[in-house]
């Protein structure tokens, strides 16, 4: 389709900017997105914003000879700012609600888009990725209630208006047919429906809009994860002492000025003795993308009196640093959350040197257990129908690790490995830590809403059963990790 040639370069465009269209992330379970001051806020602005750029010249081009759905300027309008706002707020801010100011900077955003192109373009983008979520669950069910379909609970739940308008446009040209079942009108794909449905697929895919999509929700739910300190350490016994033994073989002296990537809650940066071997002669800054992680590591250093480190607010990939400015940049478990050559630029360019560039990250586990592929067969079945041996868990192998540090010219580069403990005995922790970690964050959204929940539900109740008829002892598997440290020239 041409359309879709002439919009790819606009949507890399709008992913750039930090724009999101996919309310997933909302939390559609909460009995609200947000308090009433953000909802009107945005309300207002989609209101004032389109009854004024929404011109028939523009209705005329995205619908062509098509009856118009006169609602959806406005609803795409408010869907990519609330979305937007959602995003910044979990993912940059690390906090559960988004917030007026967030709210303004993701109105601001979405209207020099459209400044930059029009609001003919914004509602294309939207109606793309709309036209992907109903075609999706419809291709998944093979069929669904229209009464459903219109109401969106299986795949679009998060609406508080009918999709009824989409499915009579669907059906006008032709992706849609309606036929009754057993006395109940069904909704299927037509062939054409099914090529349409592939085509806004690849264009998606190739455009990045579904990796960027299965990140975002991978960032949101780890940020947002209350308790991530508790449930590592319970679940993973060696999580401490490993990194401890990481601090010192490192090399990291007292009295170096030293940068910490991904800091997190700051379980590095203190309980793992980071901040104690540079010392008050020396400084540490350690950073992190999310504002809420920042808060919990700022109150470890008052309480401890740690003067010399400093806390900075800060993805990898975009480090506010100069050149050659740190002895020392490490950080734990945090590459496989980045853009990983932007991110290893980054640090090369940081560190001066014969300085000290090193890290301590998980490879992929092994899920031959059998109480594992028990536990969490149906992830494994969508992995499998979308022909990979195991679902997609974000980690990478030492082989890309170490290929990717040579392409970012770190130069000679010293390995160690490590095993560590991991205790499958609690399947409510279990179960949280692995979906924040994003282990089948990638297939689960690929499936339609309710198939995910359901999927979720499965896994979670198959753990409980896992774990009252396996004895605690077969339950414990050794978790791949691996240390890394060059010294660049």
């Amino acid at each position: 389709m041409a359309i879709l040639a002439e919009l790819q370069p606009v949507m890399h465009d709008f992913l750039q900017r930090g724009l999101v269209i996919s309310p997933w992330l909302a939390g559609v379970n909460e009995n609200r997105r947000f308090d009433e001051e953000v909802f009107f806020l945005i309300d207002k602005a989609a209101q004032e914003y389109t009854e004024t750029a929404w011109t028939e010249e523009l209705q005329s081009r995205v619908f062509q000879d098509l009856p118009a759905m006169p609602r959806l300027p406005r609803t795409a309008f408010y869907e990519i700012c609330a979305s937007t706002a959602v995003w910044l707020a979990h993912g940059e801010m690390g906090q559960t609600d988004a917030t007026v100011e967030l709210a303004a900077r993701a109105i601001a955003t979405v209207q020099q888009f459209c400044r930059d192109y029009d609001l003919g373009t914004l509602v294309q983008l939207y109606g793309l990725s709309t036209q992907y979520e109903n075609h999706q669950a419809v291709a998944y069910y093979g069929q669904m209630p229209e009464r459903i379909f219109a109401l969106g609970h299986w795949h679009r739940p998060w609406v508080d208006y009918s999709l009824s308008d989409e499915l009579a446009f669907g059906i006008l040209v032709g992706n849609y047919l309606v036929r009754e079942v057993d006395g109940q009108s069904m909704v299927t794909l037509s062939a054409k429906g099914m090529k349409t449905f592939r085509e806004t697929e690849q264009f998606l895919t190739e455009t990045g809009y579904l990796a960027h999509r299965v990140r975002q929700l991978h960032l949101s739910r780890f940020s947002l994860l209350p308790n991530f300190e508790e449930l590592a350490t319970a679940i993973l016994p060696d999580w401490i002492p490993q990194r401890r033994e990481f601090c010192v073989w490192t090399g990291v002296e007292p009295g170096m000025k030293v940068l910490e990537l991904g800091c997190g809650d700051g379980l590095f940066t203190f309980e793992s003795g980071l901040a104690d071997r540079v010392g008050p002669s020396g400084r540490l800054v350690a950073t992190d993308p999310a504002n809420e992680m920042l808060a919990k590591a700022m109150a470890k250093g008052q309480k401890r009196a740690a003067d010399w480190v400093e806390f900075v607010r800060s993805p990898a990939e975009r480090l506010p640093f100069p050149d050659g400015a740190f002895d020392a940049v490490v950080g734990v478990s945090f590459l496989h959350f980045t853009d990983l050559p932007r991110a290893l630029a980054e640090m090369r360019r940081v560190v001066k040197p014969g300085g000290i560039a090193a890290t301590f990250y998980p490879l992929p586990m092994s899920l031959s257990a059998p109480f594992i592929q028990e536990w969490f067969a149906p992830l494994l079945k969508l992995a499998a129908q979308d022909r990979r041996e195991r679902p997609d868990d974000f980690l990478i192998t030492a082989a890309e690790m170490a290929q990717a540090w040579k392409q970012a010219d770190f130069g000679h580069m010293q390995f160690r490995s490590v095993t560590s403990r991991t205790l499958y005995w609690d399947p409510e922790m279990l179960n949280q830590l692995f979906l924040a970690v994003g282990w089948g964050q990638e297939e689960l959204a690929r499936i339609p809403w309710k198939a995910r929940e359901d999927v979720l539900a499965q896994v979670a109740d198959r753990g409980v059963d896992v774990c009252r008829r396996y004895p605690k002892e077969e339950r414990i598997v050794g978790f791949p990790m691996q240390m890394l440290k060059a010294t660049p020239v």
